[in-house]
């Protein structure tokens, strides 16, 4: 059965807004086909183009620039998600509706197991001191379209970050010096279900 493809066209800058641009333009075209699709396009829309404009903001090594498309990075890519789950629904397998709604068709041979199962063996280590940088790590789940990874101030009730990566390893940056992080990961697969790790800690160094 063809799913949407994300992992594989959304690791790079360039290719990220590439192939969003793509959804956009022909999920609008093909409108008559996903009639309850719309808010979620438009949404993916706006997100793309302040995404592109925080590209060129960050640009000239603002840091506060640079964070900020990261922020937006995060945010297409989970709109993206989003709109491929409800593609798929639509699609039931037609490899011709994935692609009128501008994603890239592939095959999923792995069964349809529901929620995503446990993220396993999440690793974070401190491997350049003095960058105020965590790189975590995770086993990788082939049928996951993303991972997403979650931090926050250990023993605080604040609200996870999340950050979304194509792949199974991430460094988190601009953390503050000798304070310890909480860490956890989930796969995001055809059901968005999260099914978190243990969660694990590290001190930044």
């Amino acid at each position: 059965m063809a799913k949407p493809v994300l992992t594989s066209k959304t690791r790079t800058e360039s290719r990220l807004v590439q192939y969003a641009s793509n959804v956009v333009k022909k999920s609008k075209e093909n409108a008559d086909l996903f009639p309850d699709a719309a808010e979620k396009v438009t949404l993916l829309e706006t997100a793309l183009a302040d995404y592109t404009d925080s590209l060129s903001e960050a640009a000239f090594r603002d840091m506060r620039q640079v964070v900020i498309k990261n922020q937006q990075a995060v945010l297409v890519r989970q709109l993206l998600y989003d709109l491929s789950l409800h593609v798929e629904s639509v699609a039931k397998g037609d490899p011709n509706i994935v692609l009128a709604a501008g994603f890239v068709p592939g095959k999923n041979n792995a069964p349809n197991a529901g929620i995503s199962p446990k993220a396993n063996d999440l690793r974070a280590l401190v491997t350049h001191p003095g960058t105020n940088t965590v790189q975590l790590r995770v086993n990788p789940w082939r049928p996951a379209r993303f991972y997403q990874f979650e931090y926050r101030k250990a023993g605080s009730l604040n609200e996870w970050t999340a950050v979304l990566s194509t792949k199974s390893k991430l460094g988190v940056s601009d953390l503050n010096y000798l304070q310890e992080y909480e860490f956890r990961v989930t796969y995001l697969g055809t059901n968005p279900t999260p099914n978190y790790s243990d969660t694990v800690r590290c001190v930044v160094v």
